[in-house]
């Protein structure tokens, strides 16, 4: 078996209650609008990728508890592979969107990459969270990626060489606590000296990426109403891995991936599982449409 990509990493259970007027305080009960309940993280990237006409999916220990059954059936709904042995635990998040940013709460059991079974499905690029797993395959792309659980690990330990590694992306935030408070394009460059492009996603002030050379390149956002913002950097992982694959010059990968990220959030929710991500035809007519990249 062969495929495009694996995104390497667990899937998560996504509840997001949408529509909340504020974050409730401690003792406050505060109603959301609705509540969705879908697949998330390495699941909305392969999905994501999927939606775009690649061959994704998503390997990891698949859970055997209540969460888990009711993922593997959200996964299979949105014709999304979960390849892995079985595991007793499954990450989930609750996810509360408010004016454009989000706050979480997450369970993340501690779940390991089984990096023989990424070497037999021979992938063209691989997309994990960091660390980088002991004994990644050589012949793929590797994207690196974060949240904040890879945070306080890569916190806790030397500067690993990045040197391996296509790119990493990562949004402001999270560059910014991983060196000590710099601000995006200080932690672009700072991190790039690790020896691969940084990617640092800014919401709606765009993207940089800076590369081990010192150059530094800048997108703008597109401008457009999302009702959540949930989902986004795993949208902009995504896209830009898709148009790294079709031998895009890294300018235009990161201009595709802030372009289908925000217009994917901004896109009404689809029947069915509900999970955000335009298909490749869409995201092409939407671009031309706007004339922008195609």
């Amino acid at each position: 078996m062969t495929v495009d990509v694996v995104c390497a990493g667990s899937p998560f259970l996504d509840l997001i209650f949408r529509g909340l007027p504020q974050i409730p305080s401690a003792g406050e009960e505060t109603l959301a609008r609705e509540l969705a309940i879908v697949p998330g993280a390495m699941a909305n990237v392969a999905f994501a990728l999927r939606r775009l006409g690649l061959d994704a999916v998503v390997c990891s220990p698949v859970g055997t508890d209540t969460a888990g059954r009711f993922l593997q059936e959200l996964m299979a709904d949105a014709g999304i592979p979960w390849i892995g042995p079985p595991t007793p635990a499954t990450p989930v998040s609750v996810a509360l969107p408010v004016d454009g940013e989000r706050a979480f709460v997450t369970v993340h059991p501690d779940v390991p990459i089984d990096v023989s079974a990424i070497a037999e499905l021979a992938p063209r690029a691989v997309v994990t969270n960091l660390p980088i797993p002991d004994g990644m395959p050589r012949g793929p792309w590797l994207y690196g990626v974060v949240g904040d659980p890879q945070i306080e690990v890569l916190l806790r330990r030397s500067a690993e060489c990045w040197a391996d590694l296509r790119a990493v992306i990562l949004n402001e935030r999270e560059a910014s606590n991983l060196t000590h408070g710099s601000d995006a394009i200080d932690a672009a460059q700072l991190l790039s000296t690790r020896g691969c492009p940084v990617i640092v996603t800014r919401g709606a002030d765009g993207a940089v990426a800076a590369l081990p050379d010192g150059e530094v390149l800048s997108v703008d956002a597109v401008a457009v109403e999302a009702p959540d913002t949930v989902g986004a950097g795993d949208l902009f992982a995504a896209a830009f891995i898709w148009s790294d694959l079709r031998g895009r010059p890294l300018a235009e990968s990161l201009a595709s991936a802030t372009t289908y990220a925000t217009r994917s959030l901004a896109a009404p929710a689809p029947a069915g599982p509900r999970q955000k991500g335009l298909s490749k035809e869409a995201f092409e007519a939407a671009v031309v449409a706007a004339d922008g990249i195609s």
